[in-house]
């Protein structure tokens, strides 16, 4: 199975591959060296556009997972086999920012820090930011290797034989090989520019994720006989096939239930969501250290706010889903 899905992988796929390693390594080169502070090496200089800072937030928080995750949550069936999944983003994603645009990001530019531990260890003392941190440092382990485990699942599927054949020169399985790359591609990026590399790399990824969707999801139209209209029908008539799908079927969106039993509410959806959200946008490294990079906090808030619009390609992905229904 894994030969036949690498034996699909054609000469376009591996030319993007190839283009975007080049074109990342490119840029990093081009920002080595840029980097005499401290300053330069964690903050960018705070000189980044807030755009930039917005799509490297956008890129972290998308990933392999949502493109494999999201579809699959919209195909399955029942109650939540529909677009109700999206209420989540759509409502606790986006005010969670608001807050954190408004009410943190101007807290954290009062004076230059490198972290918002360094801001509760200002406020709240030593003890509080050592906490933070190391509760922080445990997520995040826990979240970004669930990703780089997923990527490293696609990349094995694409590179299967070339990683067969390191496994069988060098030992190790080809999963295990399959993270080593990714650890090496993206320690070496880090460290040949600092943030500045990171977030303009993240910024190329950003595209990459948009087209990706939208590709996908014109893709998986093309092979339906009636393209978006079969799509939009199948998806509409799945009330009948489906009764628990709901009165919308596959394009439901809200869930007013106050059932326990239920994933996916609009009251998950404004209260855990939201406050769950803060902590992530608000107080986690991987978001945060992007915040700083900014000019100010009028661009940092802008930059925070704007990333709400990770909530589109997340639903051209949920669409994906419904594509592969029909």
């Amino acid at each position: 199975m894994l030969g036949s899905f690498s034996a699909h992988f054609t000469w376009i796929d591996w030319s993007v591959v190839i283009g975007y390693f080049a074109f990342t390594t490119w840029i990093g080169a081009k920002l080595a060296g840029r980097q005499a502070t401290m300053r330069d090496y964690f903050l960018g200089g705070r000189k980044l556009p807030w755009y930039a800072v917005s799509g490297s937030i956008i890129a972290t928080e998308i990933s392999a997972l949502t493109f494999v995750i999201v579809p699959f949550v919209v195909f399955n069936t029942g109650p939540e086999g529909n677009l109700k999944y999206l209420q989540l983003g759509l409502f606790g994603s986006v005010f969670a920012r608001v807050i954190v645009g408004y009410l943190l990001v101007p807290a954290y530019y009062e004076r230059e820090i490198y972290s918002p531990y360094d801001y509760m260890g200002n406020r709240l003392g030593g003890n509080v930011r050592s906490m933070t941190t190391v509760l922080f440092a445990i997520g995040g382990m826990l979240s970004q290797s669930a990703r780089v485990y997923l990527t490293a699942e696609v990349l094995l599927v694409v590179m299967h034989d070339q990683l067969d054949w390191l496994s069988l020169q060098l030992g190790l399985s080809p999963l295990v090989w399959s993270i080593v790359l990714i650890a090496i591609v993206a320690v070496i990026w880090t460290l040949i520019g600092g943030i500045a590399t990171v977030i303009w790399t993240d910024v190329l990824l950003f595209l990459l994720f948009v087209a990706g969707a939208i590709i996908a999801l014109f893709t998986v139209a093309a092979h339906l006989d009636g393209g978006f209209a079969e799509m939009i029908r199948v998806g509409w008539e799945a009330r009948n096939a489906d009764p628990g799908v709901g009165i919308w079927g596959k394009f439901t969106l809200f869930d007013f239930s106050t059932s326990p039993t239920r994933a996916f509410t609009i009251w998950t959806a404004v209260i855990a969501s939201t406050w769950g959200g803060i902590g992530p946008y608000g107080a986690d490294q991987l978001i945060v250290q992007r915040l700083f990079c900014c000019k100010g906090p009028r661009e940092a808030r802008r930059a925070m706010i704007a990333s709400s619009a990770s909530q589109l390609v997340t639903l051209t992905i949920a669409f994906v889903g419904i594509g592969l229904y029909a």
